[in-house]
């Protein structure tokens, strides 16, 4: 199996979470972005970079999906940045984003690829029906009380992080004297 055929079934399993910016178009990752030398530098392990200026868009090499995947949120990040256009047209059409699409978002930030059965296991629920609901299968009789608990670990998990980034920034701080 190519290594396109490969990120394509990786794809197909696990999808870009959707956004304006990052998008598949037959054997290539389009991201509507303007030129950055951060970018660039994101970029520079994917395969087959291309900024194409007359359309103000980058190209990746389908082969590269996991390079892009795994800079995703820093790339979503610098787009919006040199997009505001499509950032503002991204923000009103996530007002009306579907309880499983926000829950599909709130666990991948939290998880990261492999959310599924982490965030069925962390939420104490049964992995098959929450699999179901998101694919639109079946109906949650408890929908908003999922999506609370997935606030409430949301802000666990932020409080966390922001007590360990004191912590650094402490030790950081001890060491600079």
């Amino acid at each position: 199996m190519s290594a396109i055929e490969k990120a394509r079934a990786s794809l197909a399993a696990n999808p870009f979470p959707p956004n304006p910016f990052v998008e598949v178009v037959g054997d290539v990752i389009v991201i509507r972005s303007g030129f950055s030398e951060q970018l660039l530098a994101l970029l520079r392990w994917a395969p087959h970079v291309q900024w194409r200026p007359e359309k103000r868009h980058w190209t990746v090499s389908l082969a590269g999906a996991n390079a892009v995947r795994a800079a995703l949120p820093e790339i979503l990040r610098l787009a919006e940045l040199t997009q505001p256009k499509l950032a503002e047209g991204a923000a009103a059409a996530e007002a009306n984003l579907s309880a499983p699409d926000l829950f599909r978002r709130a666990a991948r930030l939290a998880f990261g690829g492999d959310w599924q059965r982490d965030a069925a296991r962390a939420l104490d629920r049964d992995e098959s029906a929450l699999a179901g609901w998101l694919a639109g299968e079946r109906d949650l009789e408890d929908a908003p009380a999922l999506l609370s608990d997935m606030l409430g670990l949301l802000r666990r998990r932020s409080a966390a992080i922001a007590a360990e980034a004191d912590r650094l920034a402490a030790a950081l701080d001890r060491w600079d004297r």
